[in-house]
């Protein structure tokens, strides 16, 4: 009686063991996740909305549904978030055969030298119909409008490859927004020229 009392003792004592170890090792596992996805997220994410919309207050303009940097001292740049992939966007009321153009004002940011091959923020800017002549470089996008509404289509880079020419950006948030383009100008002293107007 005395060693069956010590057996189911035992096993009692075997199973509350069992289930602290369980119980340790899953937090131990919550915890790591926790901190793997704080220090390193998903550099290859891709965005589930695209930010950009037209505006229809101001000519052939848009606008961010994240809104811009209102920070003292910022370029008041719109706000975009890394791996927008194939966003349709309506630019409307623009005046045909104008240059229209805006800044890239993450080439602003600290960059390693390994720049050759970037587009800067945007992976893919193309004219869908209304517009031609379309150039992305690093400093920025500039397109001829050939029509009153331009129908654009872009994608911006994941994290991982932006950060690849801005690595020594000290603080790396790839699930923040990030102050990406200026407004879109025509003839302003911040402009891009056209290489080919009509």
């Amino acid at each position: 009686m005395h060693r069956l009392s010590s057996d189911v003792g035992s096993r009692k004592g075997a199973l509350r063991s069992g289930w602290r170890w369980r119980w340790t090792a899953s937090l131990l596992v919550l915890h790591a996740a926790v901190a793997r996805a704080s220090l390193f997220p998903d550099r290859y994410a891709m965005a589930d909305v695209c930010t950009i919309r037209k505006e229809l207050e101001v000519n052939c303009q848009v606008k961010s549904r994240l809104g811009k940097n209102e920070t003292s001292g910022s370029f008041k740049g719109l706000l975009m978030q890394f791996g927008e992939t194939d966003c349709r966007v309506s630019i409307e009321q623009c005046f045909p055969d104008s240059c229209y153009s805006f800044r890239d004002l993450t080439a602003q940011l600290p960059s390693d030298f390994l720049l050759l091959g970037s587009t800067g923020f945007f992976k893919k800017f193309e004219i869908i119909r209304g517009g031609k002549d379309a150039r992305l470089t690093r400093e920025g996008v500039s397109f001829v409008a050939t029509s009153s509404k331009v129908v654009i289509e872009y994608s911006t880079v994941t994290c991982q490859e932006f950060f690849r020419y801005h690595g020594r950006v000290p603080i790396q948030l790839c699930n923040q927004p990030i102050e990406a383009i200026t407004p879109i100008d025509t003839r302003g002293p911040n402009a891009i020229g056209c290489e080919a107007t009509t």
